[in-house]
């Protein structure tokens, strides 16, 4: 079977043919497999091949959409057919948590819930280590309540500081980095508070924990439409949190907030709204510029978007924006 997202691509991915650098990476079973693949690892591997032929370097599997964490840790069967459908895979990997935006799962801020909370993030961990993945997404927690006030939210982010260096201290041995992702301005976070809006906060956080197995995940997307939400300055921002930033996703959309979040996904690129995740190129972050800038742990850059049949068409625009990063 070939994958039509790979189609007008030569050999090495290059428009022209050139060699590709193999930190550009595209996600595989996101927004737990409502894109493709959810559970068929046979063909999750042809994708893979057909990824790595076309000239990208990684891929990041979604955790909710693979179906091996069951109960709260991995099943062993599912986690075997998984390693077998990977073996030998030209792709390095990385691993988004299974977290989900309801908070229930994997949410190191929810105070109460602490142990089960890390429980279902070691799951994850033991995924991602025995499919060698260099990476564990972890998405920036939310306050459990709603209408919680500021002391709520330091003792939450305590917390989610101690769960995560405590888990790195395993993540670093099995040779896995947490990175921790920004969030965008969505209902969840919004009701529920959160400090991953702000990227000088999230960075923050990673100091604070200041361990050499975790770092941040910086969400282009993300951070374009908290910017405009919050009113600070996009590209500085970015441009401030560099040094600590060790993965990046990146994908387009138009700044908008949602005007009704609850709007299906159809409503809401027709609108041009909320975190659309556009292949690069097709909204109004200015991405060349992003991709200008510095980043010193030369983090591997994950296209993460709808729209699955345009993988080529977004390599091939990422390619020409980091040319021109280095013909600057």
């Amino acid at each position: 079977m070939s994958h039509q997202a790979f189609a007008h691509l030569p050999p090495n991915g290059s428009p022209n043919g050139g060699a590709v650098p193999n930190k550009i990476g595209l996600t595989v079973n996101p927004w737990s497999g409502k894109q493709l693949l959810r559970s068929d690892f046979e063909e999750m591997r042809e994708f893979l091949d057909e990824a790595a032929a076309a000239g990208f370097g990684y891929a990041e599997l979604g955790g909710g959409g693979l179906g091996v964490v069951i109960g709260g840790r991995a099943h062993r069967s599912r986690l075997a057919a998984l390693r077998d459908a990977l073996a030998g895979c030209p792709l390095r990997l990385t691993l988004h948590s299974s977290w989900h935006s309801s908070g229930r799962t994997g949410n190191l801020l929810d105070s109460a819930s602490a142990p089960a909370q890390r429980s279902g993030l070691q799951a994850d961990l033991d995924v991602a280590a025995a499919i060698g993945a260099e990476v564990l997404v972890y998405h920036a927690g939310v306050l459990p309540n709603l209408y919680t006030d500021g002391a709520a939210l330091t003792a939450g982010m305590a917390t989610e500081r101690a769960m995560l260096r405590d888990l790195a201290d395993e993540s670093g041995a099995r040779g896995v980095m947490i990175a921790v992702e920004n969030r965008a301005p969505g209902p969840a976070v919004l009701a529920r508070r959160s400090y991953g809006m702000r990227l000088d906060l999230v960075a923050e956080q990673v100091q604070q924990i200041d361990h050499p197995a975790v770092s941040m995940c910086l969400d282009v997307g993300h951070a374009y439409l908290s910017a405009g939400y919050l009113n600070y300055d996009f590209l500085e921002a970015i441009r401030d949190v560099a040094p600590v930033v060790g993965h990046v996703h990146l994908h387009d959309n138009f700044g908008r907030m949602a005007s009704q979040p609850d709007a299906s996904p159809y409503e809401l690129e027709l609108l041009g709204e909320g975190d659309l995740h556009l292949p690069p190129g097709w909204g109004t972050i200015p991405l060349p510029e992003v991709l200008s800038t510095a980043f010193p742990r030369d983090p591997a850059i994950i296209i993460e978007m709808r729209h699955a049949r345009h993988y080529a068409e977004a390599l091939d625009t990422t390619l020409r924006m980091l040319e021109v990063r280095a013909g600057a």
